[in-house]
Formats: C-alpha cells, sequence, structure tokens
C-alpha cells in the first residue's frame, strides 16, 4: 500500500485511539490547584462544615431567590454571582461585603475581611457554592465522629461507606439503631455549629438555618447509600465535564 494511501487510514486509527482515552478530570472551580478531580473543594473547616459566611435568609432577600431556584441555578457550572448579575448586582465584591454586614453579629476587622473573602468565593466558586449551601451532611467531622456516631472505627467506617452502604446499615454494622443513629449526629452537627458561632464562621441565625435543614433531611441522609469509590471517581469526572447551562 503506498504511503499516500496508508497516511489517511493511520490518522483514522489515531483518533480513534485518542477517543478511547478518558479525558482527564479537571476542577470546575478556578481556586482549585492544577490536576485536581471535577469535585475538589478547599480543606478549610468553614467549606468542609458548610459554615456559610452570612445569613441564607439574606441571599434569598437580595436576589429575590429561595432555596429550590438556588438548587437548580448550581450546578457546578453555574455560580452565584452569576445568578446575582441577574438580579442586578454587578459587583461581586460589593455584594460580598453586603452579605457579611447584613449579620446580627457586626463582624469587624480582621474577622469582617475574612468573611468577606469567603462570602466571595460563594460567589465565584461553583461546586463551592453548591457544596456548602446543600451538602449538608459532606463533612470530615462524620468519619472523626464514626466510633460516636456508628459505633465503628475510623477506618471501618470508611471501608463500610466505600462498598456503598448507607449510613443506617454502616451503623447497624456498629450496633446503632437508626434512632440512635439519629440522635447522635443532629447532637454532633448541633455542636459544630455552636463552634461556628463561638469563633464567628456563622451567625447563630444561619447556624439554627443550617441545623433545621439538617433535622429536615436527617432520615433522607440516613437511607441513602453512599457512593462507592468507583462511583465517586465517576462523579468527580462527570462534574468536570457537565455543561454549562444557560
Amino acid at each position: 500500500m503506498s504511503m499516500n494511501r496508508l497516511r489517511p487510514l493511520l490518522i483514522v486509527l489515531t483518533l480513534l485511539v485518542l477517543a478511547a482515552v478518558p479525558m482527564a478530570a479537571h476542577a470546575t472551580d478556578s481556586h482549585a490547584p492544577r490536576g485536581a478531580r471535577g469535585d475538589w473543594l478547599p480543606s478549610d473547616a468553614w467549606a468542609m462544615s458548610q459554615w456559610l459566611p452570612y445569613d441564607e435568609a439574606t441571599v434569598d432577600h437580595l436576589l429575590h431567590t429561595n432555596r429550590d431556584e438556588l438548587a437548580s441555578w448550581l450546578n457546578d457550572q453555574r455560580t452565584l454571582g452569576r445568578l446575582a448579575r441577574k438580579r442586578g448586582f454587578r459587583d461581586q465584591r460589593s455584594l460580598a461585603r453586603r452579605l457579611v454586614a447584613a449579620r446580627a453579629d457586626h463582624p469587624t476587622g480582621a474577622r469582617r475581611r475574612m468573611l468577606e473573602r469567603r462570602a466571595l468565593d460563594t460567589l465565584t466558586q461553583a461546586h463551592l457554592a453548591r457544596h456548602v449551601l446543600f451538602h449538608i451532611y459532606h463533612s470530615p467531622a462524620v468519619a472523626t465522629s464514626a466510633k460516636r456516631l456508628f459505633g465503628v472505627s475510623k477506618a471501618r467506617y470508611k471501608r463500610l461507606r466505600d462498598t456503598g452502604l448507607s449510613p443506617r446499615r454502616v451503623a447497624a454494622a456498629g450496633g446503632r439503631s437508626e434512632t440512635q443513629l439519629r440522635g447522635s449526629l443532629l447532637a454532633m452537627l448541633r455542636e459544630r455549629g455552636q463552634r461556628a458561632v463561638r469563633i464567628g464562621a456563622m451567625s447563630r441565625r444561619q447556624a439554627r438555618t443550617l441545623l433545621a435543614e439538617q433535622r429536615g433531611t436527617v432520615d433522607a441522609f440516613m437511607r441513602r447509600p453512599y457512593r462507592t469509590t468507583d462511583q465517586q471517581r465517576d462523579y468527580a469526572g462527570l462534574v468536570c465535564h457537565l455543561p454549562a447551562a444557560h
């Protein structure tokens, strides 16, 4: 076969090989380090613990929105700041300052500036905002408190979780009933919220809002299977390839 006839065939074969190689996942948020997974999040306690630096009620009021709309809007591609622009807020830094200023505890000085930086991150980082507002059980504190919550060690909890068991089935493996799990889980979450209020990471009003949402959804959380290790990996790849919604 001549080289002129062989070249198109080689090109087609090369394209087929490239198509078969999975694309590397890249984090959707611009603050993520190079090469991070699609579901990357900062390890800071406030982000991991869903300590929103302003009151969710203030967002609802200023943006004329509600929790249902926010759940639909935040899809790891669309930021909260983009929704704010649609509602007339062009300057995201100014909005971040306004959100923090509305807190009843009136933070000042270095703490106010820290909270404003966090608020700005929730406006500009899509996956972070969705996590802080809606992934209200996705906290390392659950694993750290495994013995208290589930009756098993942290290592065993992680092994059982990664096989796709639900929280209540993990608790059953540790000899804990669903009622016991619910009580200890809500107590732990309440204590986390109280700590956030003490250190000024979250307002007392927002701590009540977060705990009320956790109380209202705790039964669904306990019965929903965790993602397996493979499912976690697949989700990370899916997040980074979600089409941008309009």
